[in-house]
Formats: C-alpha cells, structure tokens, sequence
C-alpha cells in the first residue's frame, strides 16, 4: 500500500496533519498542490474535488481518497 498526502503550506487543516505524520508508522508522500501544478490536476480528475487536506491511498492498482483532515489523521494513526 501506499499513501500520499495532497496538501499545501497555508492550509491550518493540512497543517493539522503534517503534524500528526511524524507520529505514524506508515510512510506517506507529500504532494503540495500550490508547489505542483501536477498533483493538483491528478486530484481533480480522480475526485472533481480540489479540497484539501486529502489523502491518497492505493493498494493494487485501486485508488481510495480520503478528505477531512480528522478522518485523514485517525485512518493513519490506525495503521
């Protein structure tokens, strides 16, 4: 499986979890979406959505995203 965090700097709830990251046991790629014009659009085709803090979760070939910065620090921490 594989994680990936799509987020940027300004944004109190994607702060919210960055700072919860340190403190989980699974490795999650940061894709700022203001730094990266790319992950953005990837966001949006796969969810119509441009909301952050949104995470990425794949595992063989299937895509699940995950919004709201509470859900996103409580699916990670259970890991």
């Amino acid at each position: 499986m594989t994680y990936a965090l799509y987020y940027y700097d300004s944004c109190p709830f994607c702060q919210r979890v960055l700072h919860a990251l340190p403190g989980v046991k699974v490795e999650v790629e940061k894709r700022n979406v203001l730094k990266n014009p790319e992950f953005r659009q990837q966001q949006v085709e796969a969810t119509g959505r441009t909301q952050v803090p949104c995470l990425l979760i794949e595992n063989d070939g299937q895509q699940q995203w995950m919004f709201e910065s509470g859900d996103i620090i409580g699916f990670l921490k259970s890991l």
